[in-house]
């Protein structure tokens, strides 16, 4: 040990702790037990973990290959991926002490990493909308998001560097935005869903939350077997899309956005307005059909067996769900196929579209974990999203902008959102 104290390395960055380790400056072991003694401290209060996996991960600490991409990262996992030392038990009453044999596919993939699972984080019921009883670390009288809450808010809070999340509607993004650390969401499918409760099979992205976009690049090319994502530098020609529910945000997210767009136009960005296309404020109304046909069916068993353990809110939804006929269905999905295929078109000409990540700060009260809208538009269209911080809103709780890439374009993506991250840091 170098002299870092242990206080110190729960605090670390991504590369730092890979780089520490290699080096032999500190230990894994070092810095998971600077991880577990900060959840020890604080999570009493803040309820960001289901549970812990204390004795394997001190073991994985032990042994870990240092030559990993993540060699010695402790991370979380939410509560809705399987685990083989853990339960998954999806915020849900009916899978209490629910103990699957293996791991999820993308978890297994981060521990091939040198990644070691420190435990799994909080979830809403079944990545829905009942919320766990997580708080915001910065304000434990405002939500911390939803349904990834347990993950954001144990990034935030410094317990661990990085979390898994899902993302069915805004499940990453909007609690990464709400606690002040950075969301991630991939093009739909780049990573594996095997082990994963499906929400909305259609829809359902695994996501990264981080407290940089550097140390999301990180995650991402470990699961993608890449190498990360260097920080743009050249010249972004930037979409300003403000979308048909500009008027639904507040003053402030307003605010931060046309100030991040001018402060990028300032740094030798091309910073452009886009039209909002055509039937384009009809798309959530859409996805709420996706979403109920989608999520029913994949909850039927549940439904049927275990109704009085769920919760009314899902209860509701399953209930729509199971009203809504194959050609409904249908005729939703085909609309939504044509603003894919159109805003892959408008993304010929842009690097990056800028937009709000959320309406305002997070809302005060744990009963909600917040508005999807302004994040679902682009899970629905199958394109990979960033929140990044970009100031604070009027009750000082933090506010993101949000960032749309190419599809498949995730890579570039990573790499304009670390530009870009660095311009709003340096304007302030």
């Amino acid at each position: 040990n170098s002299g870092y104290r242990h206080i110190a390395l729960n605090r670390l960055g991504i590369a730092e702790i890979v780089e520490g380790v290699r080096d032999r400056r500190f230990t894994a072991s070092d810095v998971l037990e600077s991880c577990l003694q900060r959840v020890d401290d604080r999570d009493g209060d803040v309820h960001a973990w289901r549970s812990l996996a204390r004795d394997e991960a001190q073991r994985a600490a032990r042994e870990v290959r240092r030559d990993g991409p993540l060699a010695g990262v402790p991370f979380g996992v939410k509560d809705i991926l399987d685990t083989a030392d853990l339960p998954t038990e999806m915020g849900a009453r009916c899978y209490r002490h629910h103990q699957p044999r293996f791991d999820a596919g993308a978890v297994a993939q981060l521990r091939l990493a040198g990644g070691i699972m420190l435990g799994k984080t909080a979830t809403a019921e079944f990545a829905g909308t009942y919320p766990p009883d997580t708080v915001n670390p910065l304000d434990p009288g405002h939500t911390p998001g939803g349904s990834s809450s347990g993950s954001a808010a144990a990034v935030a809070d410094f317990m661990v560097p990085f979390a898994l999340g899902t993302q069915t509607g805004g499940s990453v993004l909007r609690p990464a935005a709400f606690c002040g650390v950075v969301g991630f969401k991939p093009t739909h499918g780049a990573y594996t869903s095997a082990g994963m409760k499906p929400a909305a099979h259609s829809l359902d992205t695994i996501g990264i939350i981080a407290r940089t976009v550097s140390d999301v690049a990180i995650v991402h090319a470990a699961l993608m077997n890449d190498q990360p994502a260097r920080r743009n530098e050249g010249k972004l020609r930037i979409g300003l899309f403000r979308s048909h529910l500009w008027s639904d945000t507040e003053e402030a997210a307003r605010a931060v956005v046309e100030r991040t767009a001018a402060a990028l136009s300032a740094a030798g960005a091309v910073v452009e307005e886009v039209p909002t296309p055509s039937g384009f404020e009809q798309i959530n109304t859409h996805r709420a059909t996706i979403n109920a046909y989608e999520r029913a069916r994949g909850l039927a068993s549940e439904w049927e067996r275990a109704a009085p353990t769920i919760s009314q809110s899902m209860l509701d939804i399953c209930e729509r769900g199971f009203a809504i006929t194959g050609d409904e269905y249908f005729v939703a999905r085909k609309i939504v196929d044509k603003f894919r295929i159109e805003t892959d078109s408008i993304l010929e000409a842009f690097d990056l579209l800028l937009t709000p990540t959320t309406p305002g700060e997070a809302p005060e009260g744990l009963a909600s974990t917040g508005d999807p809208k302004l994040q679902e538009l682009w899970t629905m269209l199958h394109l990979p999203s960033i929140t990044v911080p970009a100031g604070t809103g009027p009750h000082g709780l933090p506010l993101g902008i949000q960032l749309v890439g190419r599809r498949y374009g995730d890579a570039d993506l990573l790499a304009g959102a670390g530009w870009v991250s660095q311009v709003i840091e340096q304007t302030g």
